[in-house]
């Protein structure tokens, strides 16, 4: 099972046109990199979108690790606080699905090096420092091998089970999130109408 937060618009569409996908124009500019970077992920690891304009619908798989993985509507966050919005509820052949680590997902979308333990992390930063450059103040880094670097960095949040000494939690523990190219109306077995706090 599956979740998506969706405004009251989406869930609209979803019911006129039988299916949602995602939207570009919905992505904040200082994170398109990004997510342009994990619409080519979802494109090699579980197929070709629908449409070359595609990009991500996000879901969760587990929104608060193993014992709570359908997302709270008590909390805040899930939309702009007073807009009106759904969770839908739906299920899917898991090669539809992309799962990542929402905790690691942030060094994509802030542009940092993922590294496996404390050191590599400070390895990989002075080598940075002694060629002038830092992840922290540049993107993309100018230097090609760095910056492929950066992006391959990133495909520990696929690794469910990754630990890197300390760095994220064990898999039970962790937030995933769930991509996918497309949900139609036939895949929905819940909706719960919500106003975001």
């Amino acid at each position: 099972m599956l979740w998506t937060i969706q405004t009251m618009e989406a869930w609209d569409a979803i019911r006129t046109r039988g299916s949602l996908r995602g939207n570009r124009c919905q992505t904040e500019k200082a994170f398109r990199s990004a997510y342009d970077w994990m619409t080519r992920q979802m494109r090699q690891r579980i197929g070709p979108p629908p449409t070359r304009d595609s990009k991500p619908i996000w879901a969760w798989y587990q929104w608060r690790g193993d014992r709570q993985r359908k997302p709270d509507l008590r909390f805040g966050g899930h939309l702009e606080r007073g807009q009106k919005g759904v969770r839908v509820e739906f299920a899917v052949e898991d090669s539809r699905v992309l799962l990542s680590d929402f905790d690691l997902w942030h060094f994509a979308l802030n542009y940092w090096y993922l590294p496996t333990s404390e050191a590599d992390g400070d390895v990989f930063e002075r080598k940075l420092a002694a060629e002038g450059q830092s992840f922290f103040t540049t993107e993309p880094l100018p230097i090609e091998r760095y910056h492929r670097a950066i992006e391959a960095s990133w495909n520990r949040i696929f690794d469910l089970d990754f630990l890197g000494e300390g760095i994220t939690s064990p898999r039970k523990q962790k937030c995933l999130q769930a991509c996918l190219w497309e949900v139609f109306l036939a895949d929905v077995t819940d909706v719960t109408e919500f106003t975001a706090r």
